[in-house]
């Protein structure tokens, strides 16, 4: 009887197993078969966008296709369609350029090899491979005994998709300026945690290979935990605290954030009040004259220019060179409404946004 008992009970938990097991099997195909019908009523739509004339891209990658799936809202669907499809025009616009200058190149070559001797570039027929050591080897320099600049990368949760692709094409721009700078900076990103929106867009945007390769030290560890208090001065557009002289012993801290599609003011201010650090703001509008639509965003690129030109020269004149012109109209006189000595700002204050790449 005790043996029947046994049999019974092991069978009848076996059975209870494999309606389990069935079941788990059942809901995972129905999950993907869900999903499988998400991104094919995301193609409809997007076609049903580009034969109406809405703004389209004409190629659209599998992660794009799966955001633009998850997004409910038809108005954020059809911004984002837009910001995709004004990107690929950049892009071709850019290719079409290379490919004119390939072209160029390759005529001008053809007409100087008429008066070259055989073995006239021999000497050069590496320059691209010793070009991009030399680049190396100097951020490699900056690395080791460069001042360092650090990139917070603690905003992921106040930026949308589209923010953080444009944060990732700035970064490269950030690189691309230290590499250029007499003095390069030891670039560090604190906060950089692995599977965060401004993580998978970065190793997106730059494929594994060269995430890997590039120049600068990461770091999930947190800004405190990296660097000594006393060091730090964090750049925030909102401080009431004017930016007069680089201090190259001081340890400069940038706000990882590109917010085109809504402002955050007061972010980064508070960021650096609540870790009890320093913090500053670039006195562009001391030394900027600004017309009646003057945009004064600056992007991150431009504020490393900004420092690497502080570190060389010391003068903020020529530091504000790089600020394009586009965004004002020339520069003000000597004297005229600058910061005063205790770093604080005149009694008439001009009240203005100060940059969006460096809000919060």
């Amino acid at each position: 009887m005790y043996h029947l008992l046994k049999l019974v009970r092991t069978i009848k938990n076996k059975h209870i197993y494999q309606s389990r097991y069935y079941c788990s099997i059942t809901n995972e195909s129905s999950k993907e078969t869900s999903y499988d019908r998400g991104l094919e009523e995301a193609r409809e739509l997007i076609e049903e966008m580009r034969l109406s004339g809405r703004q389209v891209p004409q190629q659209i990658s599998d992660a794009d296709l799966e955001h633009f799936a998850s997004i409910k809202s038809k108005k954020q669907r059809k911004n984002f369609m837009t910001f995709m499809y004004r990107r690929e025009c950049l892009r071709l616009k850019d290719k079409e350029k290379r490919l004119e200058k390939r072209e160029q190149r390759k005529i001008e070559s053809e007409e100087s090899k008429e008066y070259e001797t055989p073995l006239a570039n021999t000497l050069f027929l590496k320059r691209n491979q010793r070009i991009l050591e030399s680049d190396n080897w100097k951020l490699s320099q900056g690395m080791k005994f460069g001042q360092n600049v650090v990139f917070d990368f603690c905003y992921d949760q106040y930026m949308q998709r589209r923010d953080a692709i444009g944060l990732c094409m700035q970064m490269g721009y950030v690189i691309h300026a230290n590499k250029k700078a007499k003095e390069s900076f030891h670039i560090h990103f604190v906060n950089h945690l692995e599977g965060s929106l401004s993580h998978k867009e970065l190793v997106r945007t730059t494929t594994k290979d060269a995430y890997n390769k590039m120049m600068v030290t990461m770091s999930s560890q947190s800004l405190l935990e990296k660097f000594p208090k006393e060091n730090i001065i964090y750049l925030s557009p909102d401080s009431p605290n004017i930016m007069r002289t680089f201090d190259d012993t001081k340890t400069y801290v940038i706000g990882a954030l590109v917010d085109a599609t809504q402002i955050k003011k007061g972010l980064s201010l508070g960021i650096a009040k609540r870790l009890n650090v320093s913090h500053v703001r670039l006195p562009i509008d001391y030394y900027l004259k600004w017309g009646s639509g003057g945009n004064k965003n600056l992007t991150l690129d431009q504020v490393i220019k900004i420092l690497s030109a502080m570190k060389e020269t010391n003068d903020w004149k020529e530091a504000m060179k790089h600020v394009p012109i586009r965004k004002h109209t020339g520069m003000k006189t000597c004297g005229q409404n600058q910061p005063t000595s205790s770093g604080q700002e005149p009694a008439a204050k001009d009240n203005f946004i100060f940059s969006r790449a460096l809000r919060p």
